[in-house]
């Protein structure tokens, strides 16, 4: 579709939107970056009488650690929202009052902060953004300052960052965008709709792995390893049983009583490898949709005002300059909002991917162990002569 300027992201803010096979996208980083969060640390101002955890942040690209505490991230969620209103800012986690100190809600944070934080460097525009740049990269605090001060004036936000995305010149046809647009809509609200009963079914599941699944494992291990015991009452007086082979069988269904006592304990401890990583990251998903109906509320608006004008040029009530302006205008809109959706499908495509593949090996590893447990019991069973 036409030409398209080669210009990357400046320091300026500039953005360039480009053609492909697949639809406009937002021209990839060349410079790509990962940031990982590390040794949250408690610590505290005003001689003790405020505290708080500071998460030491550390971007592949120049290996300096910077320490953020969780208002600096709600300050640059805020700053991103502002100025990116056709770009998916997935909110923050909630903050929390209480237990914020304790371990387990550090750990728990931190991976969650870690999670949003990857989904930022991820987006070729937000990981080039001089207010994400100045996030993970600012080590000075008057430099922090300064830059924050920059960040909230909020220049070229909202509508007004428009003016600095770059397009292919090739004008969009109405009818094509408004198609596009109705279909990403149905699937947001479908994909949706989906997400919310297979969050359900994940958490129920694993509920039941750690409460009824390990109840009933047990339960079976203990009438075997009771049925076990009456056998050891056996005095051995029969002729055609051995002792040893009386022996045998009992040790066997003892094991049989701890094996399914070990396979309940399994149930139990399983959802930490798969079912809650796999709700995590379903939840993620539905804090990404959220982002979108107000996306596609102020699509659909600019499109119907598109066709307002493209209604009134075609009456004679305006002039064919005015018409042309707002559909550049819509097109700038229009190619960005775009230039989204295929991002967020190739995030889609590749997370989904990712996550199944993990899912379904630890289910494997999972039900591999159940099996080899229960073969090693079945052998034992199979060494009394009968």
């Amino acid at each position: 579709m036409g030409n398209v300027s080669k210009k990357s992201l400046s320091p300026a803010g500039s953005v360039t939107i480009i053609e492909t096979d697949e639809g406009p996208q937002w021209e990839p980083d060349t410079n790509p970056f990962q940031a990982q969060i590390r040794n949250p640390k408690k610590e505290s101002k005003l001689k003790g009488i405020k505290s708080f955890i500071c998460y030491q942040i550390t971007p592949t690209n120049t290996g300096i650690q910077v320490s953020r505490r969780y208002k600096h991230f709600d300050w640059l969620y805020e700053r991103l929202v502002d100025k990116f209103i056709t770009i998916c800012i997935p909110a923050l986690p909630d903050k929390q009052v209480t237990g914020r100190y304790e371990d387990t809600f550090i750990e728990k944070r931190m991976e969650q902060l870690q999670r949003w934080l990857t989904r930022m460097t991820n987006h070729p525009v937000i990981s080039r953004s001089e207010v994400f740049q100045h996030f993970v990269t600012c080590t000075d605090e008057k430099l922090w300052k300064v830059g924050k001060r920059k960040a909230e004036k909020g220049d070229f936000a909202g509508a007004a960052f428009f003016s600095l995305v770059q397009t292919p010149q090739t004008p969009l046809e109405l009818n094509h965008v408004e198609a596009h647009h109705d279909s990403f809509h149905k699937f947001v609200k479908s994909m949706d709709e989906s997400l919310k009963h297979v969050i359900l079914a994940v958490h129920d599941h694993s509920k039941k792995h750690i409460g009824p699944f390990k109840r009933e494992y047990n339960k079976l291990g203990a009438s075997f390893t009771s049925l076990a015991n009456s056998f050891e009452l056996d005095n051995g007086l029969h002729p055609d049983v051995t002792v040893e082979e009386s022996q045998r069988l009992t040790m066997a269904l003892q094991h049989t009583g701890k094996t399914y006592t070990e396979i309940g304990d399994l149930y139990a401890i399983q959802p930490r490898e798969d079912l809650y990583p796999l709700e995590d990251s379903m939840r993620e998903y539905t804090g990404m949709l959220a982002c979108f109906p107000d996306m596609i509320s102020f699509h659909k608006h600019t499109l119907s005002t598109e066709r307002e004008y493209q209604k009134s040029q075609e009456d004679g009530k305006i002039d064919g300059l005015d018409a042309e302006q707002v559909r550049r205008r819509a097109d700038v809109i229009s190619y960005s909002m775009m230039a989204e959706m295929n991002h967020f499908h190739q995030e889609r495509v590749k997370d989904y991917k990712d996550m199944m593949q993990k899912y379904l090996q630890e289910q494997i590893k999972f039900y591999e162990t159940i099996t080899n447990k229960l073969q090693e019991n079945l052998a034992m069973y199979g060494d009394i002569n009968t």
